[in-house]
């Protein structure tokens, strides 16, 4: 983080560890750590909640030791000295990574006009250098060598899809990249079930694509499971809605989308942790402990989801397809050129309190907040109103990625391939 400040590197080396022979010896090291982190690179708002580890640590090994059983109350309720050490040195790493963080975002916005300005050239070009030039003055058949994978998503696209949605090779620019993101990117790349090589100009989006289909999965999973638990709780799926749910509700949400988030060697651990979340779920929604008969019920419809059997499931997996075609065709009530030119001239900052988000800033919603109360209040209608933070979220990302793309590549090769592929069906 601080490259040229060599006075502080040697703050901590292997030798300060291998000789730690105790707890203490190891929150020393932290300490000092610590204390650089807050005091000279973490933001203002950032560092208190260091300095606030930082001082509980230095209290914590203040205190005297019980005379009965020889310890010291360990802060915020861990179980043992060796477990807040490391919950201590993890916060801090973690604090760390934040700032790094910061510093990235920083240097980012900085350079974001450059991006913005020269970025779409650069891909280009850069797509170019790869595959070679795809300009339209070049042979249909050298352009469909050239790009395989694209040409045979195309060809599988127009088969499956194109007698559904009316299109022409008359059809507008604009309709046929609306197909191509409904279509062909959310049916037949986000949720398809057959083997497909990836189009050459999303190569560079291969870990997005797989981190889409895992959020969206999950929640699919997370959504059926909470209609399951209100179902069995008997309090009406009209509180999953609700913007006020008891911070138990909460925990237990938070748990259940953990869990189905990690990776599991052993199908038996993940159904049996998933029994145990759903259940402590329902059970904070009915507020009351679940008879035998519902744990029953409960189990067997858990079971039923991770098989992929359950009717609600299926219907919850068709709703997040239609989710996601919203959200890829979606676009701001801007100008047409995507850029909303400010309304007036303002400086300094307003002295007008108000929790109104069109409010914010300088008055205008920016294209990610406009997308986001588009999205929620059609998440809200399929079903998703739960988990819908986290699929507005995925949305969002896969509406970038393919937007890009059409922006990019649409009128040079995805219109040429279209059009082949409507003339030859």
């Amino acid at each position: 983080l601080l490259p040229s400040r060599k006075d502080f590197h040697s703050h901590i080396d292997d030798d300060d560890i291998s000789s730690c022979s105790a707890t203490s010896d190891i929150h020393r090291v932290l300490i000092r750590s610590g204390y650089l982190l807050a005091n000279y690179l973490e933001s203002v708002a950032r560092a208190p909640t260091t300095r606030e580890l930082i001082e509980c640590v230095e209290a914590f090994h203040s205190r005297p030791r019980d005379d009965g059983n020889n310890h010291r109350v360990i802060p915020y309720g861990i179980e043992s000295e060796e477990m807040f050490a490391v919950a201590s040195i993890a916060y801090i790493l973690h604090k760390a990574e934040l700032c790094q963080m910061d510093v990235s975002n920083y240097k980012l916005s900085q350079a974001a006009p450059l991006l913005h300005l020269v970025g779409h050239e650069y891909e280009r070009k850069h797509f170019q250098k790869i595959h070679g030039d795809y300009s339209s003055l070049l042979a249909m058949e050298e352009l469909q060598r050239m790009l395989p994978s694209t040409w045979n998503w195309v060809k599988q696209m127009q088969t499956l899809f194109g007698d559904s949605e009316n299109l022409t090779t008359q059809s507008s620019l604009e309709q046929k990249m609306d197909f191509v993101k409904g279509r062909g990117f959310v049916d037949g790349i986000l949720f398809t079930r057959s083997q497909l090589a990836l189009p050459e100009f999303l190569s560079l989006d291969v870990v997005s694509i797989n981190h889409i289909r895992s959020e969206a999965r999950c929640c699919v999973i997370a959504s059926a499971l909470a209609l399951h638990a209100c179902n069995i709780s008997r309090v009406g799926t009209s509180v999953l809605s609700s913007s006020a749910m008891s911070d138990e509700i909460n925990g237990a949400k938070q748990i259940l989308s953990s869990i189905l988030r990690r990776k599991y060697s052993e199908q038996n651990q993940l159904e049996s942790n998933v029994i145990e979340a759903i259940g402590a779920l329902t059970k904070a929604l009915a507020e009351r402990d679940l008879g035998e008969e519902e744990l029953v019920t409960l189990k067997n419809h858990t079971l039923s989801v991770l098989h992929g059997n359950d009717p609600v499931l299926k219907l919850l997996d068709n709703r997040v397809q239609s989710f996601f075609r919203f959200a890829c065709k979606w676009k701001s009530d801007t100008a047409p050129s995507g850029i909303a030119a400010p309304l007036e001239m303002k400086t300094g900052r307003s002295m007008i309190k108000t929790d109104d988000i069109a409010a914010s800033g300088h008055g205008i919603k920016s294209t990610k907040e406009e997308f986001s109360l588009a999205a929620k209040k059609e998440a809200s209608r399929l079903g998703f109103a739960y988990f819908g933070s986290d699929l507005i979220e995925v949305g969002n990302e896969a509406r970038n990625i393919i937007s890009l793309a059409c922006t990019n590549y649409g009128r040079d090769i995805l219109n040429r391939f279209l059009g082949v592929a409507w003339e030859g069906s």
